[in-house]
């Protein structure tokens, strides 16, 4: 419960961004048998995430909140499995300590408040190993079936939790108990989702945005992986962890599991990145993050002697936590500065049914291009006219809709009397004017979009600017 509240709460004050639009654009904006056949051309690795969500769009409606209430669920459901592994590896207080400081962990309460896959992948994460403690205790063959059988379905929720197995290879290993069930249950897991995972890499092509390997790489595992570029937790952890060091012999087992979880996925990624294709993105090891709360809560045990002293190290944790959590996760532009949410809050509140919208693609922030943003708040923007529509997602099995330049919308813009123009916000610009022919500003002034409509008679009568996009009103 506590993992699901701390993640729940502000989770509809930050805008919609990129990767949430795909989202709903798969899970909200068409039938099973269109999403079905999407999934065929992209976007597979997030198939099995994009039929839940449509089941729960089906109950729930496609607002900012309600998007994210099951990540934060899934933190819940992490944190709570935590609670089991830590009491199985080692004491009720390991696993509510480690509970708990997943709970706050930065990376955990990034994915809660995310409407994408990452947090219910830590939850697998964490259960498949408290199945894999589980299968070794009982070493019956109903307990490494019910291993191999929530292996499988976590690999196809997300191909990265194949290199789970790997891990817990390392803590069989070292607690030298018998091993048959689980290389037979994990081998014929990998071997059934082999073909899932196949597919997976033919469209790679998805992820071509992902950059190579650099010097920035080491920050990123060091702070961003798992603290979301929170320096005050990150150096907390790591003077825990110096501490802690010489006094976790007792729980070396356990130890060993949490470092496997850790380091055996990151390194197998980064090496392939190394020599393959760029594949490392800190959020895609979501799913490791339970490790590092789990490590933690070891070493909060070993270094205290009272229950007071590891409630005042956790909470130290907890206020360090503040810092990523109320800044950088719960603000407005908290996501990449995306404002598609303020975007959609603006033309919801000030357009009418049957005025024209009129999207300029050319734009130099990422992710891009900005076609994406209607499909967040999609009931937001269809009583307009779209006439910078090319072709509908569905029609090309894609994820987005597909933009016309803005020469191909001259046709349909002569029948339009007002017009809304999406286009990159100018900094230089108040956040909100109006006039009788408000100037375009040199950002927009110079694109073909201002040309078009000026051509056309249109002259600019309002004009908002959000983060990254400013809202263009245009009449004649």
């Amino acid at each position: 419960m506590l993992g699901a509240a701390v993640s729940l709460a502000g989770a509809a004050r930050p805008s919609f961004w990129y990767d949430e639009a795909a989202t709903i654009s798969a899970s909200y904006s068409r039938p099973l048998s269109e999403l079905w056949q999407m999934l065929g051309h992209v976007d597979a690795v997030h198939g099995l995430y994009y039929l839940l969500m449509h089941g729960w769009f089906a109950v729930a409606p496609p607002t900012e909140f309600w998007a994210r209430v099951p990540s934060g669920l899934a933190v819940g459901a992490a944190a709570a499995g935590l609670v089991v592994l830590g009491t199985r590896l080692a004491s009720l207080g390991t696993g509510v300590v480690a509970g708990v400081l997943l709970a706050v962990l930065p990376r955990a309460t990034w994915a809660g408040v995310e409407a994408r896959p990452y947090a219910l992948t830590m939850a697998l994460a964490v259960w498949l190993t408290v199945a894999l403690t589980w299968a070794l205790n009982r070493q019956t063959r109903w307990a490494w079936l019910g291993y191999g059988a929530l292996l499988t379905v976590s690999v196809v929720f997300d191909v990265f939790l194949a290199l789970l197995a790997f891990a817990h290879v390392c803590y069989v290993a070292v607690t030298r108990r018998p091993a048959r069930g689980f290389w037979v249950s994990a081998t014929a897991a990998l071997v059934l989702t082999a073909p899932f995972v196949a597919l997976v890499a033919r469209q790679a092509r998805q992820i071509s945005w992902v950059g190579p390997i650099s010097g920035r790489t080491i920050e990123d595992v060091a702070v961003q992986q798992y603290f979301d570029r929170n320096p005050y937790f990150a150096l907390l952890a790591a003077l825990l962890l110096v501490v802690a060091a010489r006094r976790l012999g007792a729980v070396r087992e356990s130890v060993v599991l949490a470092v496997a979880w850790m380091v055996v996925p990151t390194a197998v990624i980064i090496v392939y990145s190394l020599l393959a294709e760029p594949l490392y993105t800190p959020r895609y090891l979501c799913f490791t993050a339970p490790a590092v709360a789990l490590l933690l809560g070891l070493c909060v045990v070993a270094v205290t002697r009272a229950p007071w002293q590891a409630v005042a190290v956790v909470a130290a944790f907890a206020v360090a936590a503040t810092h990523s959590y109320v800044a950088a996760q719960r603000s407005t532009y908290a996501k990449y500065g995306m404002d598609y949410s303020r975007v959609a809050d603006v033309i919801a509140a000030h357009a009418s049914p049957g005025d024209c919208l009129l999207v300029n693609d050319t734009v130099t922030f990422h992710p891009a291009p900005l076609r994406p943003l209607l499909a967040a708040r999609p009931q937001s923007f269809r009583p307009l006219v779209d006439v910078s529509l090319w072709q509908r997602a569905t029609d090309i099995d894609a994820v987005f809709d597909t933009n016309l330049v803005p020469e191909a919308s001259v046709g349909p813009l002569q029948h339009c009397a007002t017009v809304w123009v999406l286009t990159q916000a100018d900094p230089q610009a108040p956040g909100h004017e109006t006039g009788v022919a408000i100037p375009p500003g040199p950002l927009f002034g110079g694109t073909t979009a201002f040309a078009v409509t000026r051509d056309l008679g249109f002259r600019l009568v309002e004009r908002w600017q959000c983060s990254l996009v400013q809202v263009i009103k245009a009449i004649r």
